[in-house]
């Protein structure tokens, strides 16, 4: 970066970084969005959200808006992208669901990506069945691998031997020819664009100018996703960092002023940034009211920069569902349990759906957590029976683990 970008416009405590992040979040007070437009302005914020397939409690995209939008149900979400189509599963963060409306800005990427596919070696029983495919949704409408009646196989990178037709219908989701119509649990069943989203905006031309103009889009477009960034780690730069460094892209937005440089008090080698309409929201003072709780979703926006919340909030959060059982320091499944602007536990949690029981099968606090503490066990009580109700639940109990936990049993007690 240019020399006189190099010194930062403010300097915050750990105490404001921690205020500002769960601000941004909208976690500050948690359940505050109300319905279907409350879970849609949380999106348009944060540009997307992320997918995956895992239901232990729920899929990713529920826990994270059950955790900003009061009496959230997954079915506002199905409506939202299959019914309403104001949002749409695409890849930005991988897979994820993005606002309808930024179709045309990823014109480029998915054009880029289906060629990809298109070319490898790879991928070559999947591409002599593209035409096929198109010709099977064209003619029968919405369909998922299983109604294509092929059955080569093939090798693919992330099933080792996969059906090609099944590969062919992601070829075509790639490259936009195709998107996903709606869900039957998890799996897709694909349309083509030009026939499910609106047609003025699918056949809008792709605004960038080039490749980089459209990095600069993307970069500004991640750190507004994360509310506070690192131009480095990895993991928060899926989708963005293909190749090569992030830092010209950074220079450039910080020379358009777009966003800014901040440095946070006990972190000197740290470089951080902030959309610049976000300042005076840094340096906000502590507000008033109390303090509420919200357990996070494992791939919460607010948890992409692990490093950054392991930096600013003192608190250690890895996801260990790939990690095997023996190695596990805590559980397949655990959610961080927020308290007002503080990361005070881990929850290891079950639904037990024949007898429709949120179960606390885990739960580990961190040092110092206000376990004695009337408001905390009334915030979680609070919590509690907000998540029981989103997962539908009619009891609650503690786990074998955690039944001598007296803070736990106080606040079963107020519920």
């Amino acid at each position: 970066m240019a020399k006189q970008t190099l010194t930062p416009e403010v300097t915050v405590s750990k105490a404001q970084a921690r205020r500002y992040l769960v601000a941004y979040h909208r976690l500050a007070p948690p359940r505050k969005l109300a319905g279907k437009a409350g879970a849609l302005e949380y999106v348009r914020q944060v540009n997307c959200i992320q997918y995956d397939p895992i239901n232990v409690v729920g899929h990713n995209p529920h826990l994270v808006l059950q955790s900003r939008v009061r009496n959230y149900k997954p079915r506002m979400l199905d409506e939202l992208l299959y019914t309403d189509r104001s949002l749409v599963d695409g890849f930005d963060k991988v897979m994820s669901i993005y606002p309808t409306e930024d179709w045309p800005f990823f014109s480029g990427y998915r054009t880029r990506m289906g060629d990809r596919y298109k070319k490898a070696s790879s991928t070559q029983k999947a591409t002599k069945l593209l035409d096929w495919v198109r010709n099977e949704v064209k003619t029968r409408g919405p369909l998922s691998s299983l109604e294509l009646e092929d059955d080569t196989k093939m090798d693919w990178w992330l099933a080792n031997s996969a059906r090609a037709a099944r590969i062919a219908l992601d070829i075509l989701f790639y490259s936009g020819e195709l998107v996903v119509h709606h869900r039957v649990g998890t799996r897709r069943y694909f349309e083509y664009t030009h026939r499910t989203l609106d047609k003025k905006l699918v056949t809008k031309a792709d605004p960038h100018g080039d490749i980089e103009a459209y990095r600069e889009w993307h970069v500004l477009r991640r750190i507004q996703s994360l509310g506070m960034a690192r131009p480095v780690g990895n993991d928060h730069w899926v989708g963005v960092n293909r190749k090569g460094s992030l830092l010209p892209a950074f220079a450039r937005l910080l020379g358009r002023e777009e966003i800014a440089r901040v440095a946070v008090e006990g972190l000197p080698k740290q470089e951080f940034y902030v959309p610049r309409a976000q300042l005076a929201a840094l340096q906000a003072p502590a507000r008033r009211g109390k303090a509420q709780a919200a357990f996070i979703a494992p791939l919460d926006n607010f948890l992409w920069d692990r490093t950054l919340i392991e930096q600013v909030f003192d608190f250690y959060y890895r996801w260990e569902v790939y990690v095997p059982e023996p190695k596990r320091q805590y559980g397949y499944y655990v959610l961080p349990v927020l308290y007002g602007d503080e990361l005070i536990a881990r929850l290891d949690p079950g639904f037990l759906r024949d007898s429709k029981t949120f179960l606390i099968k885990g739960w580990w606090w961190q040092p110092g957590a206000p376990r004695k503490d009337e408001a905390a066990v009334a915030a979680l009580a609070e919590c509690v029976r907000a998540f029981a109700n989103y997962l539908g639940a009619e009891d609650v109990a503690l786990g074998v683990n955690v039944k001598k936990d007296a803070t736990l049993k106080e606040v079963l007690k107020h519920l």
